[in-house]
């Protein structure tokens, strides 16, 4: 739309028969007075063409226009034509301030300011599917491991009847075992609600139904290309060069084009054409006469009260205070850079560490469920091995939803992928 106001303005008017009727007093030579009525239809058609002049801020025109008058006077009917059929004209203003020129680059930052947010509005989106996806995986794996730990809490109940039926155990060995068992049924219609709510509002969020309760979703693996800290630095100060520009343009030009026109503002305006007139139509393109006119016009305000002065000062405050601004969100964006940057660094190192701890854990429960089976330990040892493990695979998942987080904000930032695709 903007570039469409550079293009050439074409109008085509027409003034259909306007009737117009008045009663003058007139003065007679015999020093008495007369009323005297005039009755007239007048019509006009004109075609415009005009053209913004972006390299100067002035504006040049074509106009051609085409009248008739009818008069009704005293039952007689004369009819006159005049016609204008060619006037060009140009007007500038000499306040060395192209209002254009300065629309054009406000416009051209704006564009670019905007590319930004938009690819920033796609990382939100891609930051919210994180979000959900991350918090139906908690789910579902409080729950694939709340299931397995009832089904090994079952097995155990079962060898402890026949223990108790051998005579090898009392009936009292047993009720740890049955409590355990409670709290994990308890626990399991927790977790079925809960998925079934979050499943649900998943599918109402991306609009399809995307989600079911047999998606089995997998733990994704930590895979960056995390790139030096200053080069997202550099990264970002590029692109807070844009937006300062989107931001600061139109009130930098606010004070430039008051301080414009703080003292003066003038015009000129030169113009030349041909025009004629005749009771006959088709005389009127017949020895057209020829206009020329030149005019400057000047104004100098005398006394406004301090008004320009005041309205000058306001708009360059307020551009003091959105430099201000602009500098302060800088330093501290980049002070959340190097913190996320870091943060992500010493989350990787947290998740190897987890990693290690899971397989020494995996190994550990193995060894120790066979002790139970032989019941040479008690279920209480067990369940306490068995609980950090599975206390391990939580803070597993909750060290990557963390680092996801800081990396997603980092490409909020800078616009750069860090995550890739596993495939």
């Amino acid at each position: 739309m903007f570039n469409k106001s550079f293009l050439p303005d074409v109008s085509l008017g027409f003034t259909l028969p306007s009737y117009n009727r008045s009663i003058s007093e007139i003065l007679q030579p015999d020093g008495t007075y007369a009323f005297r009525e005039s009755n007239n239809a007048n019509s006009r058609v004109n075609l415009t063409v005009s053209q913004k002049l972006p390299f100067t801020g002035g504006q040049l025109s074509v106009t051609n226009s085409f009248n008739r008058l009818d008069n009704f006077d005293q039952g007689d009917v004369t009819t006159s034509y005049s016609a204008s059929w060619l006037g060009i004209s140009l007007s500038q203003p000499l306040n060395f301030f192209n209002d254009m020129k300065w629309d054009q680059r406000i416009q051209h930052a704006r564009y670019k300011g905007n590319e930004i947010e938009y690819k920033r509005v796609q990382i939100e989106v891609k930051k919210k599917a994180v979000e959900e996806y991350f918090q139906i995986l908690e789910i579902k794996n409080e729950k694939i491991i709340n299931d397995k730990a009832l089904q090994t809490a079952d097995i155990y109940k079962k060898v402890f009847k026949k223990l108790i039926n051998a005579g090898r155990l009392i009936a009292y060995d047993s009720i740890d075992i049955e409590l355990k068992v409670l709290d994990l049924q308890k626990r399991s219609r927790f977790l079925s609600k809960s998925e079934s709510l979050k499943t649900e509002s998943i599918n109402h969020f991306f609009n399809s139904k995307i989600i079911n309760d047999n998606d089995y979703f997998e733990t994704p693996k930590l895979q960056l290309d995390l790139k030096d800290k200053q080069y997202y630095m550099d990264r970002y100060l590029e692109l807070f060069a844009v937006m300062e520009n989107s931001r600061l343009l139109g009130l930098e030009k606010s004070v430039k084009r008051l301080e414009s026109s703080r003292f003066y503002s003038a015009n000129v305006t030169i113009g030349a054409g041909f025009n004629n007139a005749s009771n006959y139509y088709y005389d009127i393109f017949q020895n057209p006469n020829q206009s020329q006119n030149f005019s400057i016009s000047l104004s100098v305000p005398l006394l406004d009260f301090g008004r320009k002065r005041t309205e000058l000062e306001i708009s360059r405050t307020q551009y003091d205070i959105e430099t201000s601004n602009l500098k302060q969100e800088k330093l501290l964006t980049l002070d959340r850079i190097n913190f996320l940057y870091e943060e992500v660094k010493d989350l990787s190192e947290s998740l190897a560490i987890e990693e290690d701890r899971l397989k020494l854990l995996t190994i550990k429960l193995k060894r120790m469920e066979t002790l139970l089976f032989a019941h040479n330990i008690l279920l209480k040892e067990y369940s306490e091995i068995e609980n950090e493990y599975f206390n391990t695979v939580s803070e597993r998942i909750d060290i990557l939803k963390n680092c996801y987080e800081k990396i997603t904000e980092i490409e909020l930032i800078t616009l750069i992928d860090i995550l890739k695709n596993e495939n």
